[in-house]
């Protein structure tokens, strides 16, 4: 069983950068719901810190949300 989803940013940016975020969700004793919603806050949290390390790059902040929490889901269906 999957006890915790690690999410890091995954925008073309970062994944050539040495110091990616990364972040781990615990999913012990947890509802859907709430892995859900840690997973996004979790997202947030790594693409801001992304984003904010590398020059203005137009709608990148939502592309790696979105990718962030496309691979996590992922995670929890393997």
């Amino acid at each position: 069983m999957i006890r915790f989803v690690t999410l890091a940013a995954v925008v073309a940016f970062a994944a050539t950068s040495a110091n990616a975020s990364e972040i781990r969700v615990s999913l012990v004793g947890k509802s859907a719901d709430q892995i859900q919603s840690e997973i996004l806050d979790a997202s947030r949290n790594v693409c801001q810190r992304e984003v904010s390390s590398t020059p203005l790059v137009v709608g990148a902040y939502g592309r790696c949300v979105r990718e962030t929490l496309k691979a996590a889901n992922a995670q929890l269906r393997a």
